[in-house]
């Protein structure tokens, strides 16, 4: 339990700046288990306040303005001003797809 709040701690630490960084993370944090349910989720919007919650606390808060720029606009999110709630719902969205692919 010690070596994964660590590992966690460290993935917090190291806040993604693309959107490979960000689906490099997600894919050593998450569980198969995990990863099979975003497959599966006709509706992402289950995981807005789990997952979605935690990239928003742990990757968008407390960010500098160019950050969130650049990596609202790796995610198609070409506005000066955006919601958190969005940003992490288009890299959830851009993660399902990205997992269906890797299983074909």
């Amino acid at each position: 339990m010690e070596s994964s709040t660590v590992h966690l701690n460290l993935l917090m630490k190291n806040k993604p700046r693309t959107k490979n960084e960000c689906f490099a993370q997600l894919d050593e944090m998450l569980s198969e288990a995990d990863k099979q349910a975003i497959i599966e989720a006709k509706n992402l919007i289950e995981f807005h306040f789990t997952l979605g919650l935690w990239i928003r606390n742990n990757w968008l808060y407390d960010r500098s303005n160019g950050e969130l720029e650049s990596l609202s606009k790796a995610f198609g999110i070409d506005i000066p001003f955006f919601e958190a709630d969005e940003l992490s719902s288009e890299i959830l969205e851009a993660y399902q797809k990205y997992l269906k692919r890797k299983i074909k």
